[in-house]
């Protein structure tokens, strides 16, 4: 399942259903930082049930793993962004829909040290020139965020229900996906760090899911699609100019691309409704293997890869969205080393290497 279908399904379920969120802002005393160890990051987004969102983390050192570490308290309604910066990790929540969500800032061990109600439906975060960047579907916007304090610096008006998003450089590159109630997008909006506004729009293909900085710093936009229709574009973030198209990905593409060299992209195939196989796709030779299977009763819902030993991460979703999913570990060559279940814990989705 992918976030397209995601959302209608949370539009639909919110519109029969009514849930209590917390909207004031709240300030939590201040932590001692105490830096977690090397290990990595998993964010599950939870379903409709108390208790299924989860931030879990693997210690590389002790190979412990703890299945949530969110304190005090419990994550809330679908959190789906994620962003270590600076020894501190902050996390979006998207709420009710149509409302007001969240965003936290932890220290590496989990602990909130402050939270903020913000945007509407918050998503994605990224980093640029000091600042936190959101993108907030339902209302077309981005929000510029205060790392420190968590307040809106500027609200910046892009197109279709915005979804990811990523710095490079000084400018924020952001998918508009588009959804069921206002249609297909096909634009990625440039916003530029340094005064918040938008300078440019880069055309693609339907639904830009997935976007990444290559191994020569530029932009990678993955759009998603079956055989023939997914398309993967690499674009100079300075011109904004397409330097290179990548078609006939054989088994499809659905999001979650990861340049691991510099011939090498990995990501998550299928197409615009669901997600399927772990693909390396080789640039030069445009050739693509499936690395990882599609697991029996599971979706691979989510990707990272380690670059300190190449090492790849798999947010593995229960089909049926309401069972435990689960954090695979593989090698380089796909070849399975570790399972981790997060238990009760709801579709997997983000992942963060900490080194």
């Amino acid at each position: 399942m992918t976030k397209y279908r995601f959302n209608l399904f949370l539009l639909v379920i919110a519109m029969v259903i009514s849930m209590t969120s917390c909207n004031r802002d709240e300030v939590l005393v201040e932590p001692p930082i105490v830096l977690a160890k090397s290990g990595v990051y998993v964010l599950s987004e939870g379903g409709f049930s108390p208790g299924t969102s989860k931030l879990s983390y693997f210690d590389f050192e002790s190979e412990q793993f703890n299945v949530n570490i969110f304190n005090p308290g419990s994550l809330g309604l679908f959190p789906d962004g994620i962003l270590l910066d600076e020894g501190n990790l902050y996390i979006t929540e998207q709420g009710n829909f149509g409302a007001p969500g969240k965003i936290y800032k932890t220290d590496t061990n989990g602990t909130v040290i402050r939270s903020s109600s913000i945007g509407i439906n918050p998503f994605a975060v990224t980093f640029s020139n000091g600042r936190l960047y959101i993108s907030n579907g339902p209302s077309n916007t981005v929000s510029a965020i205060n790392r420190e304090n968590l307040q809106i610096l500027s609200t910046i008006p892009v197109r279709n229900y915005p979804q990811e998003i990523l710095g490079i450089n000084n400018r924020v590159f952001v998918c508009n996906f588009g959804s069921f109630s206002t249609g297909n997008d096909s634009v990625v909006s440039v916003i530029d760090a340094g005064n918040n506004q938008v300078v440019g729009n880069i055309i693609v293909g339907k639904n830009p899911s997935s976007l990444a900085r290559s191994a020569d710093g530029k932009l990678l936009v993955g759009c998603p699609g079956d055989s023939s229709r997914a398309v993967i574009y690499k674009v100079d973030p300075l011109t904004l100019a397409k330097l290179d198209t990548f078609k006939n990905l054989t088994f499809g593409l659905s999001k979650d691309i990861i340049a691991t060299g510099s011939n090498l992209i990995h990501f998550i195939g299928g197409d615009l409704y669901v997600d399927k196989d772990i693909i390396e796709y080789n640039i030069s030779t445009g050739v693509s293997r499936v690395l990882i299977p599609q697991p029996s009763g599971y979706f691979n819902y989510g990707l990272a890869t380690d670059p300190a030993n190449s090492n790849i991460y798999v947010a593995q979703a229960a089909s049926d969205f309401a069972s435990s999913g689960r954090l695979r570990i593989y090698s380089s060559g796909g070849v399975l080393a570790r399972e981790l279940v997060i238990t009760d814990g709801i579709a997997p989705r983000r992942i963060i290497v900490k080194r």
